[in-house]
Formats: C-alpha cells, structure tokens, sequence
C-alpha cells in the first residue's frame, strides 16, 4: 500500500492574511466613548445664554405634549459650572432657579440648588447655535404600570 507523505511548510502567507483581516475587521472605534477633551470642548460649546424653543415630553405608552417656549424662557451656562433657568410660572410671572452643570462623555449633567440628586441627560445636538438634549426614565402610574417617559429640550441661541 503507498502511504501518502505530505510536508507540513509553514503557512506564513496564510497567517499573514489572517493577521491582516483580524486587525482590520477586529477593531472598530467606539463613537460613543467621549474623552476628557471632547467632553471640555463640549461644555466650552454649551456655555452662554439659551433661549428655550420647544420641550416636548412623552410617555410610552401615552400621549406626546410639545409645550412651545415663551419669550423671556432660557437657560444660561456659566463657565464656572453654574447656571440659572428661567420659566414662565403659567401666570406671566418668571420664576428663576440656579443650578450646577457639567458635561460628562455625551450626557450633560444637571443639579438644581438644595437637590442632591443629579439629573443626566443625552446630548442629542449641539451646534453654535442649537442644543438638544434628552432626558428618560420609567414610572408607576395608578395602575401599577410600567410608563417610559422622554422629556426633550430644544434650545436656541
């Protein structure tokens, strides 16, 4: 019976090519990590005076109310990390309320005064003159049902 000998080469040119597709399908940059940079180029985007636009709030299941701002609402960001919303009250009297603010990654970070608790929300657009973002989450209403709300601000310059 003739046996069959086969030489075993090493198959360099074929673990290159594997090395090769690995490397260049293997890896793909995560869009949604910002560093530290972006995250100061960002806040350094959203300091100034905003004028609110339009919030329109959402509750899945539900309805969808868009309250159109007012003249005279908006929302200033200091520098230093402060800020100061101002909203009509519903009677044409403004109420003002300070908070603090911080951009972490793609979230911009709010705290009202005398709140321990930081609200996060996503930040949606952010252009020279336009700035959207979004807040969400999940309550109980009477039922004892589970309702997604999306609350989402739209400011201009």
């Amino acid at each position: 019976m003739k046996t069959l000998h086969v030489k075993h080469k090493p198959h360099s040119l074929w673990l290159t090519m594997c090395f090769f597709i690995l490397l260049f399908t293997g890896c793909s940059k995560d869009n949604d990590f910002i560093d530290e940079n972006d995250a100061k180029k960002t806040a350094e985007s959203i300091v100034g005076k905003w004028n609110l636009e339009k919030l329109v709030n959402q509750e899945i299941p539900g309805t969808t109310d868009t309250y159109t701002g007012k003249n005279g609402e908006w929302a200033e960001f200091k520098k230093d990390g402060t800020g100061s919303q101002r909203w009509d009250e519903g009677d044409g009297s403004f109420d003002l309320e300070p908070f603090t603010w911080k951009v972490r990654a793609d979230k911009l970070i709010f705290k009202e005064n005398g709140d321990d608790d930081e609200e996060a929300f996503t930040i949606i657009k952010l252009t020279t003159q336009e700035l959207v973002f979004k807040g969400e989450g999940t309550y109980k209403n009477g039922d004892g049902k589970d309702i997604k709300w999306i609350e989402t601000y739209y400011l201009k310059k």
